[in-house]
This record gives structure tokens, sequence and C-alpha cells, in this order.
């Protein structure tokens, strides 16, 4: 009898939902009935394509989190990941920091060495820093930032597996094996920016703060466009239209802003006139 009960009320649900089913599609059907409204709560997708310096605007007033968020730039190339000869990697020299503490340690002998600790770096060491972060297996390691002169590669190699996935292992591509350790520390400390294409050739970076003013962001990205074509392939024949496919700017739990590519001319200007006032 149960069970006579439980199928009734199943069979009462469904010829329920069918007459309201068939009650919405004879709604639809009437000449000069709308549709039903999407929630507002529900993001609105737009493909319109703002400037730079509107495109932060907006990602500067969408951010709601209730933690300091990053506004980040993901640059689309047109190139081929698949080939060596179109990897895009380097380092771009922000007009202002990022705003993050900054801890550099570098690995030097001798003059080099009394040079970086003049410089004020957080530190240094050769034989024995690297001894002990192997004996912890990375887990010793009290800094985000590496420099190193090209003398200590050879000691360095041991340490591959433990700098390498951590993006810290120095790199004279990326401005970290260098001989000139002073000037190095002043670039990290100026906002220096480390940049490496993925798989899918889009190049992911921070500018900065959701509290950074939208001339600040516009002149960072302006910087960090600069260095990507510095280090445009050889193959890639032309200016930015013909390397930069599309570009958005983001919060971190922000929706993305296309961005007008052609913009970026205009941030690159900025930076340039910025960092040449900052030189002086």
């Amino acid at each position: 009898q149960q069970q006579q009960q439980q199928q009734q009320r199943q069979l009462e649900h469904q010829e329920q939902s069918s007459s309201r089913r068939k009650q919405f599609l004879y709604q639809l059907s009437q000449p000069g009935q709308q549709l039903p409204k999407l929630p507002s709560f529900l993001p609105q997708q737009s493909d319109k394509l703002l400037s730079a310096l509107e495109a932060l605007k907006l990602v500067k007033t969408n951010a709601r989190a209730r933690f300091p968020e990053t506004v980040e730039a993901h640059i689309r190339l047109k190139v081929d990941p698949r080939r060596g000869d179109q990897m895009v990697r380097g380092a771009a020299v922000l007009p202002y920091s990022l705003g993050r503490p900054l801890k550099i340690a570098v690995f030097a002998e001798g003059p080099d060495a009394d040079a970086a600790k003049q410089a004020g770096v957080d530190l240094v060491g050769s034989d024995a820093l690297i001894a002990d972060i192997l004996e912890s297996k990375g887990k010793s390691l009290k800094f985000n930032a590496c420099l190193a002169t090209p003398d200590m590669m050879p000691k360095l190699v041991k340490l591959g597996r433990i700098l390498g996935p951590k993006g810290l292992m120095p790199n004279p591509k990326m401005g970290t094996l260098t001989t000139n350790i002073p000037a190095a520390v002043a670039e990290l400390r100026k906002g220096r920016v480390e940049f490496k294409m993925d798989r899918t050739a889009i190049v992911h970076a921070p500018l900065g703060k959701v509290s950074f003013n939208e001339e600040k962001l516009h002149a960072n990205i302006g910087a960090l466009t600069a260095a990507l074509l510095a280090v445009k392939p050889e193959v890639i024949k032309g200016g930015l239209p013909k390397y930069v496919k599309s570009v958005h700017v983001c919060s971190s739990m922000g929706k993305a802003v296309p961005v007008e590519v052609s913009s970026l001319l205009a941030a690159m200007d900025v930076a340039a006139a910025t960092l040449a006032k900052q030189a002086q």
C-alpha cells in the first residue's frame, strides 16, 4: 500500500511538471512575448575592446574581493609554442614595483660577495649556502629572488632540481646570472618581473595591486609590452600587430577585460617617459 501511494505521488508530480512546462512553452509562443531575463548576478560577457587605460580602470572598479587583489595581464602571441626558435622568455623592469616583499639571495665569492653585501641583499654565500639548501632539500629557502656570478654555475648545477621548478635558477637570458651584481639587485628592487610563454602561447604577468592608480598600472603594462618586443623571435616579421594576437587584463578574482592591442603603443610611450624621469 505504501508503494502504491508513493507511485501515485510521483505520477502527480510528473503531471504537475508537465503542465507547467506546457504553460511556459505556450507563453513563449504568443506574439510579443519576451524571453525571461537572466538573473542580474550572472556576469555579462562583452566583446568590446577597450584601450589599455580604460580596461585597467574597469578592472579596478570590478575588484571586490576582501584581500588586495593583483592586477594581471594575459597576452596571447602569434607564435608556435612547439618550435624552439619561437620560444618567448625574458624579464621586464616595471616603472612601479609590485609592492610585494622581496628577499634576494646572491651566490658569489670574493669581491662579488662583498659587493652584494654592500648592496644590502638578504643572503650571500657559496659552498655553505649550497650545502644548506641541499641538506634541507629546499625547505630552508628564505628568498624569492636569486642572483649568481658565472663562476658559481658549476656549483649551482646541484641545485637545479630545487631552484628550477621554483623559477629561481640563475639564467643569463633573464639577467640573473651576471658579473654586475649591484646593478642586478637595483633592477630587482625597482620592479623586475620575469615572464615565460606557456604551452598555449600566452604570457601571464602581474602588473601591480588593485590599490595602484590606473596610471601606474598603465605604465607597467607598457614596460611589459616593450620587454616582450625586445625578445620577439626573429621569424616574426613586423611590429606589435604581427606579434600580439590578443590582450586581456583582470584582477585575481575578477573577470577578464579585452584590450585593444594597438593601445599598448601609447602605454609603451608612458612607460619609457616614466623610466627616463626616474633615472634623472
